[in-house]
């Protein structure tokens, strides 16, 4: 039985992702900003009602560009970078035994991600220590033995072994 994400696929989805998210707010901009410039200039000598109009329409945008940045396009742009580093990145590949799998939701290196404890044997002590995953259940039994391959602490693939 193996896991594995398939991080080629992920970095160019989520790089297509974010480049349709950059388009979309560059477009948005650019009709915000033509239609306050046109708001402004085709406005006749009362030009104070068409200022406040322009105002509202740009304080609007201003609030929707501090929502976009901070939820959608954060979240885009922290998995871009994960899955970009990955190929110059540290990785570590060990044998671990599985020990169990937690259900809550994490948020780690920019992922959303789940945690899974596994037991490291080191010479002559055992450490147990917490790794992510990307998957919700994954379906390995506890006392299994695995090799594992992370990237900060978030697995990338797992293969059981007798």
């Amino acid at each position: 039985m193996t896991y594995s994400v398939d991080v080629s696929y992920e970095y160019q989805s989520v790089k297509s992702k974010l480049l349709k998210l950059s388009l979309l707010f560059s477009f948005i901009l650019t009709i915000i900003i033509v239609a306050d410039v046109l708001l402004i200039t085709l406005s006749k000598e009362d030009y104070q009602v068409s200022m406040i109009i322009a105002i509202i329409i740009t304080t609007l945008f201003s609030w929707f560009a501090i929502y976009f940045f901070t939820c959608i396009y954060s979240d885009v742009n922290h998995r871009y970078r994960y899955y970009k580093g990955y190929e110059s990145g540290l990785k570590n590949e060990e044998e671990v035994v599985f020990l169990k799998q937690g259900d809550e939701l994490c948020f780690v290196n920019g992922l959303y991600v789940y945690p899974i404890i596994v037991r490291y044997i080191y010479n002559l002590r055992c450490e147990d220590k917490t790794i992510f995953t990307l998957q919700e259940n994954l379906n390995f039994e506890q006392g299994d033995k695995l090799t594992i391959t992370t990237y900060q602490r978030v697995l990338i693939s797992a293969e059981k072994h007798q």
